[in-house]
């Protein structure tokens, strides 16, 4: 649906078609005086008002084309320097070198191994095996816990791990 403006400036150019035309003008009867002062405003300014050629067209499209340029120039700088700027980039490295370090001393365990037993700690989840012939049975002792393997075949001399 069309707004009273889009009616009125048809109406003014003459595009409303018949039906419209008869239903716009019976609503409003007041503007018919409003339209032929509308078209002698138009006529005036016809007669007193005339396109000027300018005298140098080429200069002045080329005028507003560098303008245009300079302009875009300096958007691209600025956009680049804001991006990249030796502020930016000296931040960026700082939270950077910070974030590497904090994750270094949390994830990383920092202990003294040279004893093979500081600090060392072993949980046994399960002590089940697929042979039924083989019982594993588990020792807690000071310091150590001792897995005992029994119904295992013996290995051969030399394999054994006490030699």
């Amino acid at each position: 649906m069309k707004t009273f403006e889009q009616k009125f400036t048809a109406w003014l150019d003459g595009m409303l078609g018949r039906d419209e035309l008869l239903s716009f003008e019976t609503k409003h009867p007041a503007l018919h005086q409003d339209k032929a002062e509308y078209l002698k405003l138009k006529s005036l300014l016809r007669k007193s008002l005339h396109r000027r050629e300018l005298e140098n067209p080429e200069f002045f499209s080329s005028q507003i084309m560098e303008q245009i340029r300079r302009e875009a120039d300096a958007t691209t700088r600025s956009s680049c320097r804001r991006l990249f700027g030796l502020p930016r980039l000296v931040w960026g490295g700082i939270c950077a070198l910070s974030l590497g370090l904090a994750l270094f001393f949390t994830m990383i365990p920092h202990a003294d191994f040279s004893d093979p037993r500081a600090k060392y700690v072993a949980e046994v989840l399960k002590t089940t095996t697929v042979d039924p012939k083989v019982k594993a049975t588990v020792e807690n002792q000071k310091e150590m816990t001792v897995i005992k393997l029994e119904g295992l075949d013996k290995l051969p001399p030399e394999e054994d791990l006490r030699h």
